[in-house]
């Protein structure tokens, strides 16, 4: 795995960091990176990642409300095999074609925390090209 400073990434507090783990690498397809413990070999912070600068930290804590201000957004290939696997319970908005060129779906996880799945409808150069055109009009 390759290891780089991550220029952006999210820290989620998490109620059972062993369980969120296991939901983010089973549902998701993270993997950890590094597991940082405590004097008791307990681990408190754990880094996941699904691909490159995509990252998150789970924080393990018992002192955390969240909220529905704050989404994740994870870019992703065959987004349609994905929602297939996921369970009925972690969908908040099914699959559906987004005006933006996109195909997203919303999901939670254990703790709560709303995360939309995109898959892009346009190649990188296409859209350069679009939003070429589009910045010029505003």
């Amino acid at each position: 795995m390759e290891f780089y400073q991550m220029p952006l990434f999210n820290k989620i507090l998490v109620s059972d960091i062993e369980k969120a783990e296991k939901w983010y690498r089973h549902t998701l397809g993270f993997q950890s990176v590094f597991k940082f413990r405590n004097e008791d070999n307990e681990v408190i912070m754990n880094h996941l990642r699904v691909k490159k600068y995509q990252d998150i930290m789970l924080i393990q804590s018992d002192d955390f409300i969240n909220g529905n201000g704050c989404f994740i957004n994870i870019l992703v290939n065959d987004i349609e095999n994905i929602a297939n696997s996921i369970s009925e319970k972690y969908v908040l908005q099914p699959l559906e074609q987004m005006p933006w060129n996109a195909m997203e779906m919303t999901i939670v996880d254990p703790d709560g925390y709303q995360i939309t799945l995109t898959e892009s409808n346009i190649s990188d150069k296409d859209f350069e090209k679009l939003m070429g055109s589009i910045s010029q009009k505003y």
